[in-house]
């Protein structure tokens, strides 16, 4: 039997999966697509799109072709070209932010116009030729991720702390992005060429370059702030967790205006999770990240707008509809889900602060796996989070170091995870043990920590500290609004008690305040699992639809 050849090496910018992210419709396919465009002549040099546009639409190409060209930080390199059968675009179809790519005709031919709305109908009328497209589009943005595609470059110190704000901000946002030092070749010719002198240095977010930009400058620079100022709104989901994205895609699905407000990215602290392996659905487990996105896709993709970043300050909830005052103005909507989670607590430590960025982290991603590559790194935690951390550390640490406080891990972690944390070489579990003390000059070089019981000191050369312990609700933009318990959490249901002066009985997870409801971590009583959150946020929908109803049809919120 003959032997397989190898493969030779996939060249780099090759794309995988080519039949999925280029598929070729068929002509039965092009055919009922024809009643949901326009056809239109497209001689050579015809420029459809070009990076930076808003609102852009999809050709399908009838004759001819298209190249896609990477301008943002080349002088138009071609990442595709589009033939006969094949459609353009990628996952900013589904939104309102600047493209990434520009589109020209490489060739004489004739192009089907599918506007956006009449892209939304042909999916949701032909949902074969949709799965089709909604694949291609996905796959399409994980390319110029994979690629540095059509994105940005950031030019800055590798362990610097807003170098990795901005580069966490990107990525987490699905933004393709390159990171280069300032003292590589191309970080210094980059310097030359713009004359830099204050680092982190920001290319391709613009026609400027930019020097350390705000989390919101560079989302307004990229186009990915959506304003949400656009009049009442059915629903407001303010945070962008598994709870809200569950939210805000059931909302959105039943035909309800949504918006959804997050103050960083999509996901949470779940797409911080490098892998959960206990959601249903999913054997081999999904990255949080990769559960973020395919959320976002499906909450754009029955309407929903996705402001990033914003932050509520304070719900104004003395008049209906509401109003939630924000740091870019207000909004108005006749209903309310708080999905706004919960923060990791901080270490009392001195030098904190310092070192935050610098070698204290609250997240443990590819990101900052990267960063720990043959390095000690500590884990203080024993919750899931902690484990899945530790777990991911150790494909890519020198060592982890677990530390919690008590004797074991079996009250607060999963079984599988306490397992896998038993049978590595590369982790060991300090037990009654606690941090004391940090060191180190502009970064993180050592710490100091302390066995509670014996009071025996260590100070191993750890350069990387994973913070995962305990978590306060993020509510305080509802002081004086909703009921809340004793240490934040908002109280939804019968919790409410006397606080709900009301005829009918609140819903299950409706607040003090009708028509507002808590979903998730900020949830007084929720279980703290994905898809604990992931249910509570799409059942609250069913309730919200009739509060969202009665308020639209002038009828009081609490009939």
């Amino acid at each position: 039997m003959d032997q397989p050849q190898p493969q030779p090496p996939k060249p780099a910018g090759a794309y995988a999966r080519t039949e999925q992210i280029f598929p070729k419709l068929s002509a039965d396919d092009i055919a009922r697509c024809l009643p949901f465009g326009t056809r239109e002549p497209a001689p050579v040099g015809t420029r459809l799109f070009t990076r930076g546009d808003r609102r852009v639409d999809c050709f399908v190409v009838l004759s001819g072709s298209i190249a896609i060209k990477d301008t943002a930080l080349s002088e138009g390199e071609t990442i595709t070209t589009h033939a006969a059968g094949n459609f353009t675009g990628e996952l900013d179809l589904f939104n309102d932010r600047k493209i990434l790519v520009d589109g020209v005709m490489a060739e004489d031919g004739e192009v089907l116009r599918i506007t956006r709305n009449n892209l939304h109908r042909l999916m949701s009328a032909e949902p074969d030729i949709g799965e089709i497209i909604t694949r291609a589009l996905i796959l399409r943005r994980m390319g110029l991720i994979e690629q540095t595609q059509g994105g940005v470059a950031v030019i800055g110190e590798r362990r610097g702390g807003d170098t990795l704000r901005i580069e966490r901000f990107l990525r987490r946002n699905a933004v393709p992005t390159k990171v280069v030092t300032k003292e590589s070749a191309d970080g210094a010719r980059c310097i030359l060429t713009h004359e830099a002198t204050t680092f982190p240095l920001v290319l391709g977010a613009g026609e400027e370059a930019l020097t350390n930009p705000s989390n919101k400058d560079l989302a307004l620079a990229l186009g990915l702030y959506e304003d949400p100022r656009q009049g009442v709104w059915d629903v407001v989901v303010v945070g962008a967790g598994p709870s809200g994205m569950a939210a805000a895609v059931y909302a959105a699905s039943e035909g309800l205006k949504t918006l959804v407000l997050e103050a960083e990215a999509p996901g949470g602290q779940a797409a911080t999770s490098s892998r959960i392996e206990n959601y249903l659905g999913f054997p081999t487990g999904i990255s949080g990240q990769a559960l973020a996105g395919r959320a976002q896709v499906q909450a754009q993709k029955f309407g929903a707008t996705i402001s990033v970043p914003e932050t509520v300050e304070r719900l104004d909830c003395d008049s209906h509809p509401y109003t939630l005052h924000l740091g870019s103005g207000a909004v108005k909507t006749h209903g309310v889900v708080v999905a706004t989670g919960v923060v990791y607590r901080k270490l009392p430590l001195p030098r904190l602060a310092e070192f935050e960025g610098n070698g204290i982290h609250y997240a443990a991603t590819a990101l900052e796996g990267d960063l720990c590559r043959n390095e000690e790194v500590a884990v203080v935690g024993g919750g899931n989070s902690a484990g899945q951390a530790a777990v991911f550390l150790a494909r890519r640490a020198k060592h982890v170091h677990i530390l919690i406080r008590g004797e074991t891990l079996a009250a607060s972690m999963s079984d599988y995870l306490v397992e896998r944390i038993e049978a590595s070489d590369h982790i060991t579990l300090h037990r009654n043990t606690e941090v004391s003390a940090l060191h180190g000059g502009r970064a993180l070089e050592a710490i100091t920590w302390k066995n509670r019981v014996s009071g025996a000191t260590e100070r191993p050369p750890v350069t990387h500290l994973f913070l995962m312990i305990g978590a306060a609700p993020n509510t305080d933009w509802l002081e004086g609004c909703v009921k809340r318990d004793g240490n934040g959490f908002v109280c939804t249901g019968a919790d409410v008690g006397d606080a709900w002066p009301h005829a009918r009985a609140p819903h299950p997870l409706e607040t003090s305040q009708p028509g507002v409801f808590a979903v998730g971590d900020a949830r007084a009583g929720s279980v703290k699992r994905v898809a604990s959150a992931v249910g509570e946020g799409s059942v609250c929908v069913s309730s919200l639809h009739q509060v969202v109803s009665a308020a639209k049809d002038g009828r009081s919120l609490t009939q």
